[in-house]
């Protein structure tokens, strides 16, 4: 390749299909844990929130991102700057949970779904473009601001489809649809990310800092995401079982006390 030869757009359709799965994946137990956030007394479980934020933020779009990128065919060297990515990390997972947090703070309601998907989007969105921001190769991006905001624009809506689902499924059939529903929104705002930066040769740079190698760092995310969600489901799954042996006790002590009196006359 030479300075100034233009990068045409490819993708590796066997990992696009494996970052589609690893965000529905992703959505699923986030839509799982966020079924959770509001508590009996209406008050919000923050251990949920935070699950759901890291499930939704870490996996469903900050992993998938990274294993889209890999996606794009490059035929250059490319390494990610450590510390953006992990900016990149903080603000997909703190930007998610603040959303989800926000809406289970309270009643439900539409305003408050369309505050939170703003919220939601703009941190997606950021995710996305510091993640590529974060990429180290000889080569520069010429942005489309069309497709860079129309991209925005996805996000946003992916993001209000998410917290709208979330607080309003109840069956496991209807959130296995939803994360479907939500991986295609987050691969689409993803792509057309992708599409909105033209990949421009240039020559030799030099990039200061640690650096993650760009050919195995989106299988690592994978195969660390994929464990990370076994966890959490199992967890969930454990938890659900304590609060339902927890409220079968305390109706049961209800009901005793109640027959108490009745059995000494």
């Amino acid at each position: 390749m030479q300075p100034g030869d233009i990068l045409s757009l490819r993708f590796d359709a066997s990992l696009v299909a494996l970052s589609f799965v690893i965000s529905a994946l992703g959505a699923y137990v986030a839509l799982l844990a966020a079924s959770r956030i509001r508590t009996l007394d209406g008050g919000v479980h923050v251990g949920y929130v935070i699950v759901a934020g890291i499930a939704l933020g870490g996996v469903g779009i900050w992993s998938m991102h990274f294993i889209g990128m890999l996606a794009q065919v490059i035929p250059l060297g490319v390494a990610y700057g450590l510390w953006l990515n992990l900016l990149s990390l903080l603000v997909a997972v703190v930007f998610a949970g603040a959303a989800l947090w926000y809406v289970g703070s309270a009643r439900f309601s539409l305003d408050r779904c369309l505050t939170a998907g703003m919220l939601g989007g703009f941190g997606v969105a950021g995710m996305h473009y510091i993640g590529m921001g974060s990429m180290r190769m000889d080569a520069f991006f010429d942005w489309n601001i069309g497709l860079v905001l129309l991209s925005v624009a996805i996000a946003m809506a992916a993001a209000t489809a998410a917290i709208w689902l979330a607080f309003n499924l109840t069956s496991e059939l209807q959130r296995v649809i939803a994360a479907v529903v939500m991986a295609m929104a987050v691969c689409g705002m993803h792509y057309t990310g992708v599409a909105a930066g033209t990949i421009i040769c240039s020559t030799p740079r030099t990039f200061a800092g640690w650096q993650l190698d760009g050919s195995v760092l989106p299988y690592a995310v994978f195969l660390i995401s994929v464990v990370t969600l076994v966890v959490m489901r199992i967890e969930l799954h454990r938890s659900s079982e304590e609060v339902r042996a927890n409220a079968a006790s305390r109706v049961d002590h209800v009901i005793y006390s109640r027959q108490r009196p009745e059995n000494r006359k």
